[in-house]
């Protein structure tokens, strides 16, 4: 496997940030990530109307917020500035799950600043990444089979 430059998530300091990318790439959402960069405002609404939707017996739903929690912001993984994220159809949906909004805010800074720092791109060969979960209660992730689109 070629040497990509990793995006590490410490369990110890983002527990719930940690712990969503880990349940997503436990249930088969890739490890390995293609930088496809900022979605332009009209486009990023969209994905994110897509992305926070389902469909289950035939209705759709929304995903909600939890607004009586501390843990109330919608976190989705593959991160939506990446090729794996949603697709602007809709025919492809992230994992999303909740976890406090001060993590999330912590969570795009580091991908904005880890993005810059290892000089990723949207176009040309410096595209891809690894994502890792480290200290996690229960271990690393263990390859398991990978989400197959479309549902």
């Amino acid at each position: 496997m070629p040497d990509y430059p990793v995006l590490e998530f410490n369990w110890k300091d983002l527990p719930e940030v940690a712990d969503n990318i880990w349940q997503a790439q436990m249930a088969g959402w890739e490890t390995i990530l293609t930088y496809r960069g900022p979605l332009p405002e009209a486009v990023g609404g969209l994905v994110r109307r897509h992305t926070m939707k389902y469909e289950a017996e035939g209705k759709q739903y929304r995903i909600p917020t939890l607004p009586k929690s501390k843990i109330n912001s919608r976190d989705e993984y593959p991160f939506a500035c990446t090729e794996e994220g949603a697709a602007k159809s809709g025919s492809r949906k992230p994992w999303v799950g909740h976890v406090p909004p001060h993590e999330n805010s912590v969570q795009g800074g580091m991908i904005r600043a880890f993005i810059l720092k290892h000089g990723i791109t949207a176009s040309g060969t410096n595209r891809k990444f690894e994502v890792r979960v480290i200290n996690h209660p229960n271990g690393p992730v263990r390859p398991g089979p990978a989400i197959k689109y479309p549902l």
